[in-house]
């Protein structure tokens, strides 16, 4: 909250970030890892570009639907070329931004959606929503089943099966993330078409042996293995502090598997709020001040190497 106010980047800016973009890429696959994911969600920066809320701009990165996702688009073209064929490369994007948008943002997510397939340059696209600006943004679960965001994913089956054709093999697959608890939930959603696969977050902080244990899970279980991750919950000020509570809560729990320790099930609440709230939203002891210089935007060396088509 110490750190001065946000402002808009200038037009000048924006190719060296979308070069940040394709080197991060690239040293990813030469550190060995298999793919990466653009994150285009949440509110971070390529989010905040996309949603007509945040985006203000009167240059050809703002205004219309096109030009809002101008930038997300120039990021999946440089870590196209900058990455071989076989590194998967996907993008994490949100349905809706705020609790109160409707159909209309929702119509607006299917159109960039089949804009990013047209780019066949996508192995995969997850599905989110929400934002760290509207605080009491709060996802209702589907009654009876597992997915938060499995409507909308499936009035996107939907829309592709209507306008399939031929070429469909290009087409990027679909993750959905987000309320999946139950093995039985996960392969009725993969079962129905909704999705290709499914994302894990909370499960598998509580438990990083899930994914094993959902594989291993046998008939004689009727599909019923379910994770014992569960909302925590609060006796008084459950509206206001609740989400931060979760939130937190699990960012700790990840810092214990970052260091090598197991999740402790019992981590209190007290210090989660208090001594965790303060260092990630107050204060970061190791935040100096001092920003790094952005590279030059240059990807005439080796350092791009375009695809072959």
């Amino acid at each position: 909250l110490f750190i001065a106010p946000a402002r808009a980047l200038s037009t000048e800016e924006l190719p060296a970030i979308v070069n940040q973009y394709a080197t991060a890429a690239r040293l990813a696959q030469q550190s060995g890892w298999d793919g990466i994911e653009i994150h285009a969600a949440h509110g971070y920066l390529l989010s905040q570009f996309l949603s007509p809320a945040s985006n203000q701009r009167t240059d050809e990165y703002g205004g219309t639907r096109a030009n809002r996702r101008r930038l997300l688009r120039q990021v999946v073209m440089a870590v196209w070329e900058a990455t071989s064929p076989d590194f998967v490369v996907g993008v994490k994007i949100n349905t809706k931004d705020r609790s109160t948008e409707g159909i209309e943002r929702e119509d607006e997510c299917l159109e960039l959606i089949r804009n990013l397939s047209d780019m066949r340059q996508l192995d995969f696209i997850e599905l989110s929503a929400g934002s760290f600006e509207e605080f009491m943004f709060v996802f209702e679960q589907p009654r009876g089943r597992d997915g938060i965001f499995s409507t909308f994913a499936e009035r996107l089956r939907k829309e592709r099966n209507d306008n399939r054709d031929d070429n469909n093999s290009t087409e990027p697959k679909i993750i959905l993330t987000g309320g999946f608890r139950t093995k039985v939930g996960m392969e009725g959603a993969l079962r129905s078409g909704a999705c290709d696969m499914i994302g894990l977050g909370r499960p598998m902080i509580a438990n990083p042996n899930f994914a094993r244990e959902l594989l291993s899970c046998n008939d004689r279980k009727g599909g019923k293995l379910q994770s014992t991750c569960a909302p925590l919950t609060m006796p008084i000020f459950k509206k206001m502090l609740e989400m931060a509570l979760n939130s937190l809560w699990y960012q700790r729990q990840l810092h214990r598997l970052a260091v090598g320790k197991a999740p402790d099930p019992g981590l209190s609440y007290i210090y989660t709020l208090i001594v965790t709230f303060f260092s990630v939203y107050i204060w970061d002891v190791r935040f100096t001040g001092e920003l790094l210089p952005l590279p030059t935007a240059n990807c005439g060396d080796s350092a791009c190497s375009k695809k072959e088509e």
